[in-house]
């Protein structure tokens, strides 16, 4: 168990909280929207020191440009630290979106190492290896469980989406074992609604695409606050009463109630999938007071990552030629 006190992290939350101040804001994002292309919006980031030390022109595609200023952050935020399975939330689903590529890679006889994502403790070098010779002992034990029940299952079924399926619950038992270690309620209630969030999309989706229960049962991830009974005894029920059962778990009745417009006019889910993004960076902006330890720490990592979502959704939408204000609706709130 690691226990940490907030004298432990004066320096490293004196440090972030310095960085807060360039995070975006309403109005640049505002000033990104109102941008004619992805290239002009490129130029924006560029004056607010974005590419730092990183910049070799826009090509064109965004994603590389993304991934460096994310992996750049993690660099930052993780050299402030002792432990970075503080992180664990934020880490854990790259490395096994890694194992995800190495494994689809693998059977497809492709080359993988450019679609790695250098975010994680294993290095992505190091992690193709073993994952290409079978080499698993050095991994975690949630880990390594995963992977050979994820390449049991894609043996049997030869299914991407179950071999992704197994992959994610190894990856909250992961996520869960290592941040209820550290004795911080606030991370373990994070993770608790991402879970919960999770969850909730997945059993909307499974429904509108017509699934039965058994298949959600197969994808749901345990570590939430709702339980799979609740969902597998709702099963049938019209979305609206279905919510009435979730009058007890705070947020996430309104965030199915106000996905179901959207959902029911268009048929997808990006409004929930905003309506999700929203309530977890409610949550951590209603701890934005608490401005030592360990916990503005992991609050400017998430920030990042909200900050990191929504310059792809404004720089993709210009790319593809989507009106500005239904760019506007896919963007979540800000930290800043």
């Amino acid at each position: 168990m690691s226990n940490s006190s907030n004298s432990d992290y004066l320096f490293a939350s004196a440090y972030i909280q310095s960085h807060e101040k360039h995070l975006l804001s309403k109005e640049r994002i505002e000033r990104m929207l109102s941008c004619k292309t992805s290239g002009d919006v490129y130029k924006v980031l560029s004056e607010l020191k974005y590419w730092e030390g990183e910049d070799s022109g826009f090509s064109g595609d965004p994603e590389p440009l993304l991934f460096k200023e994310l992996e750049k952050a993690y660099q930052t935020v993780l050299s402030l630290v002792q432990d970075p399975m503080f992180f664990a939330a934020f880490i854990f689903p790259y490395e096994y979106h890694n194992i995800k590529v190495l494994l689809k890679a693998e059977h497809l006889g492709l080359a993988a190492e450019s679609l790695l994502i250098n975010i994680g403790t294993i290095p992505t070098g190091q992690l193709a290896e073993m994952v290409r010779n079978k080499h698993y002992l050095d991994m975690r034990d949630e880990m390594r469980q995963g992977l050979h029940d994820a390449i049991d299952v894609f043996n049997v079924t030869h299914d991407p989406q179950l071999l992704d399926s197994t992959l994610d619950k190894a990856c909250y038992k992961d996520i869960i074992r290592e941040t209820s270690s550290r004795g911080i309620p606030f991370l373990n209630d994070y993770v608790t609604l991402k879970i919960d969030t999770i969850n909730l999309k997945s059993f909307v989706r499974a429904r509108c695409m017509k699934k039965t229960w058994d298949f959600f049962a197969g994808i749901y991830i345990p570590g939430g606050t709702i339980p799979s009974l609740l969902f597998t005894d709702g099963y049938d029920d019209a979305f609206e009463q279905f919510a009435d059962k979730l009058v007890i778990y705070g947020g996430l009745q309104s965030l199915l109630l106000d996905s179901l417009p959207m959902l029911k006019e268009t048929g997808n889910l990006t409004s929930m999938e905003r309506l999700s993004d929203n309530l977890l960076m409610s949550f951590i902006r209603d701890h934005k007071h608490i401005t030592f330890g360990i916990q503005p720490i992991i609050s400017y990592i998430a920030a990042k990552e909200n900050e990191i979502q929504t310059i792809r959704i404004i720089m993709t939408g210009k790319l593809s030629g989507i009106p500005t204000e239904q760019i506007k609706e896919r963007i979540s709130i800000t930290y800043a």
